[in-house]
């Protein structure tokens, strides 16, 4: 994992402070890591399994805003500004989860420059994977776009460089709605449509995309789609 997480790039004597200051915990399916509006009281690595990033407007919609997976650091913004959590986090799936409290991470990014860059890098990710999403679903033309776009970047994620990719979704409709910003109606009538179009098929909880380019390609002819909204 070291080489694709927040580790990656610091050297032995950084790990071993961080291995020193970091606490282990297991989280089981729903567990909530942090709240949207509380005081941070450290950052979460996330080393197995999955974690839900969503946000609640005052009239109580929500919308997931990112999925995390193993090498994630979760509340590093809020710590490093010290501001509240931006986000609730929610365990997915089983997840094994590094815990370093605010005032240690603090106390290493003042001591030693490496840990202070790989909190930048992350944070600059953090900021290019937000740009992406808001531009990709932002210039969307149609919802079905912004469905295809969602499976096309789980696929990326999952199988990179692949062809076609079974998926196990481990979301309801409701939420694969949140996500998008649309209702269940629209996207289970999505599905079908995908389906028709042979661009997917669904089985129980998998998912097969049977070839991305495909997928790809449809983006921005989709829109002759018109689900209830």
């Amino acid at each position: 994992m070291r080489l694709q997480s927040f580790f990656c790039c610091l050297s032995e004597s950084s790990i071993a402070l961080l291995q020193e200051a970091k606490v282990t915990n297991t989280y089981s399916s729903h567990s909530m890591l942090f709240i949207e509006g509380q005081k941070p009281s450290g950052v979460y690595i996330l080393c197995q399994g999955k974690v839900k990033l969503s946000t609640c407007s005052e009239d109580g919609k929500i919308v997931i805003l990112h999925v995390a997976g193993p090498g994630e650091v979760l509340g590093l913004s809020a710590v490093v500004s010290e501001t509240a959590y931006e986000v609730s986090a929610e365990v997915i799936e089983t997840c094994q989860v590094n815990f370093v409290s605010s005032r240690d991470l603090l106390r290493l990014m003042r001591s030693h420059s490496d840990i202070s860059m790989a909190v930048v890098k992350h944070l600059s990710r953090q900021y290019h994977d937000a740009y992406h999403q808001i531009r990709s679903l932002g210039l969307s033309n149609s919802v079905a776009d912004k469905l295809a776009i969602l499976l096309l970047e789980w696929c990326e994620r999952e199988f990179p460089g692949s062809d076609s990719a079974r998926l196990k979704i481990t979301f309801t409709q409701e939420e694969i709605a949140d996500m998008i910003g649309t209702s269940r109606e629209t996207v289970s009538r999505l599905f079908k449509d995908f389906r028709e179009r042979k661009l997917i098929s669904v089985k129980g909880s998998e998912l097969l995309v049977h070839d991305q380019k495909c997928l790809k390609a449809a983006i921005g002819h989709l829109r002759r789609t018109r689900p209830a909204l």
